[in-house]
Formats: structure tokens, C-alpha cells, sequence
């Protein structure tokens, strides 16, 4: 072969080309990281109060228990104001306006017209508050692992193809989800699929040379969907359980580009695409999964960057107003700093907001 295999760390057959290794470079978007054994608990402790308490900024309870001798019917008048302030409290939080709306309705639906002890005002209003943003993410959840079970039966691999915006944090989210993975009992293979940003196949290949999983790589500027094909073609030779698939990041308005990707699309057929942005991009992030997912048919999200941002909206506004359900969460740098998506763990970030 042109090329010294490099231990177990890339695996390549006699069909895949020759390649060169270029010098590693840094790249200001996407931080190669390291594994630091700590667990899911510390690492939420680190950021905010395992048990927080429930504050309402908008003192909701208050307001309508103020009208209460001993027990009353709550009047729509009654919390008109409070549930104006409730809903600014939910756009702040970077809540889209037509699902903030949409809560404001149906916590008014909940409230009005209940007839509550005075004792039992705050627990009521609380129960409410939390019901109604928890119910506006009613969806059912993607149970990756389940999934990825399941397809065992096929005797193929299990295929997922990573698109997004540049410096979403997409090839170092791959490497989470193939930590994850990992930990989970299943084996992997990444596909450096993106050969146009530059240090991209440099930063793939470090990510799976420090979780010791094999990857393909071809040069840069070849066709991406190629280097996906030969990925899976490695993982059905060597019963490996899934393909992990890196793309170029795109905008949704480059028309050649997301050509390109419906290429890799085509050649792949692959089980889940899964979108990659950043939950700190607020409103932006709806037009940016809208579009692809007009462009290129989405089965879920992963939002990055949620350490950074305390608020949570983001994340129930593209689980409402998309569709498109939500994988994981990215909660930090570290490789188990991924946490699969829990409904009730955004509640309690929006309500402590």
C-alpha cells in the first residue's frame, strides 16, 4: 500500500485509494478534546443545582392568591397581566413567539376558571407552568440505542450522516456520539466525509485515533459521498455496527452544496440524519433546521453548546415549531459531555430561568 497503516486506528482496504496524512492543524471552530472520566451527575452539577428551585419571575402565584378568601374561581382578568409577564419571561429565554404563544394558551386554559384554596395557589400554578411547557414537547423521542439494536437483525451497518451549519461543532459532536456509542456496547467506523474545510480529515482522524475506533479517509477536494461509501463498505467487511458520517458545513441557502449533500444522501441511504447546531443560535436555528429539513428530509437534532446557554427555549422551540425531535444536548467539552434528551431536564431550565 502507498500508505503505512497506523496501528488499529485506520483501517484500509485494497478497494480504498492511496492517501496522504497532513499535519495537524487547529481549528478556531472545533477543539479537539479528550476524554475525562466523570459522570453525567457531576457534570450537571457543575453547571446548574441538580433539584433547582422553581422561581417564577413573574410572581403568578402571588398575584392571583392576593384575590383569595379563602378559595375563589380565577378570572382571566386575574392573571391577564401575570401571564403577559410569563410570556415576555418565555421570549427572553429565547422561546420562539408563536410556541410561546401556544403555552400562554394552554397554561390560560389550565388556570382560568379553576376554582383553588388559597393553600393551594403556588403548587397549582407551579404544576400548571410546568405542565404546559412540557407538554408543548410531546413528541416521541428517538431511543438511538434501541434503534441501533434493532438493525443487528439486518446484518448491516447502521448509518448516520451529520449535517449543519459551519462551526456548529459537527465533527467533535461525532466523536461524542461515537463515545457514546462506545459505552454502549457498540462498534463504530468514521467516515472523514468533510474534504473541503481545511484540518477537517486531521481533526476526524485525531478524534478517532484518541477513542481507538477505525475511520476512512480520503484527500482533500475528493467526492465525500465516496469516502462515505468506502466507510460502509469497511464497516459490512468487518461486522462493525455503525457508520458515522462527517459532511462539508453548509448554509442552507448554498444551493451547490446542499446538492451535494443529497448526493451523499443517495449513496448512503442512511438510517438517521441527524442536524448539528447550536443552541445558543436563539431564533436563527429554526430557519437554519427548517430549511434543511425542507432540503433534505431530517429525523433528529442535536444541539450543542447548552453549557453556554442557561436559558433551554431554543431547544423547545425547534422541537415545536420543526418537528424534527431532539437526540441529544451537548452540555460541555469533554466526550461525555452529551446527554440524551430529557424533556423534563429543559422544563426545569426554563422555569428556573
Amino acid at each position: 500500500m502507498g500508505e503505512k497503516k497506523e496501528d488499529t486506528y485506520y483501517q484500509e482496504d485494497s478497494h480504498l485509494s492511496h492517501h496522504k496524512e497532513a499535519v495537524i492543524k487547529e481549528d478556531k471552530n472545533e477543539e479537539v478534546i479528550q476524554a475525562v472520566p466523570e459522570t453525567i451527575e457531576k457534570r450537571v452539577n457543575k453547571k446548574e443545582v441538580e433539584k433547582p428551585e422553581i422561581r417564577v419571575k413573574t410572581s403568578l402565584f402571588t398575584k392571583v392568591k392576593s384575590l383569595i378568601i379563602p378559595e375563589v374561581t380565577i378570572k382571566e382578568e386575574d392573571v391577564a397581566s401575570a401571564l403577559d409577564d410569563f410570556e415576555l419571561q418565555l421570549l427572553t429565554a429565547d422561546v420562539a413567539l408563536p410556541v410561546a404563544e401556544e403555552i400562554i394558551t394552554d397554561l390560560k386554559k389550565r388556570i382560568v376558571g379553576q376554582k383553588i384554596k388559597s393553600s393551594d395557589i403556588e403548587k397549582y400554578i407551579i404544576s400548571s407552568i410546568h405542565d404546559a411547557v412540557y407538554d408543548v414537547m410531546q413528541k416521541e423521542n428517538i431511543d438511538l440505542v434501541a434503534e441501533i439494536k434493532k438493525n443487528r437483525q439486518t446484518k448491516k451497518p447502521y448509518k448516520i450522516l451529520f449535517i449543519g451549519p459551519n462551526g456548529a461543532g459537527k465533527t467533535t459532536t461525532i466523536a461524542k456520539v461515537a463515545h457514546y456509542l462506545k459505552k454502549n456496547g457498540f462498534s463504530c467506523v468514521i467516515s472523514a466525509s468533510d474534504t473541503f474545510r481545511a484540518a477537517a480529515i486531521e481533526q476526524a482522524v485525531e478524534h478517532a485515533k484518541r477513542l481507538n475506533i477505525p475511520y476512512i479517509k480520503h484527500d482533500y477536494g475528493s467526492d465525500p459521498a465516496a469516502v462515505a461509501f468506502d466507510a460502509i463498505k469497511y464497516a459490512e467487511a468487518h461486522d462493525i455496527d455503525v457508520v458515522l458520517i462527517d459532511s462539508a458545513g453548509r448554509q442552507e441557502t448554498n444551493r451547490n452544496l446542499i446538492e451535494q449533500l443529497k448526493k451523499i444522501e443517495r449513496v448512503t441511504s442512511p438510517n438517521l440524519k441527524v442536524f448539528v447546531g447550536e443552541g445558543i443560535a436563539g431564533n436563527a436555528l429554526l430557519t437554519q433546521v427548517s430549511e434543511f429539513n425542507s432540503a433534505i428530509k431530517l429525523d433528529a437534532v442535536i444541539l450543542t453548546k447548552l453549557d453556554v446557554d442557561a436559558k433551554g427555549g431554543t431547544v423547545i422551540s425547534v422541537r415545536k415549531a420543526t418537528g424534527v425531535p431532539i437526540l441529544f444536548i451537548g452540555v460541555g467539552q469533554e466526550y461525555d459531555d452529551l446527554i440524551p434528551f430529557d424533556k423534563e431536564y429543559i422544563v426545569k431550565r426554563i422555569m428556573n430561568n
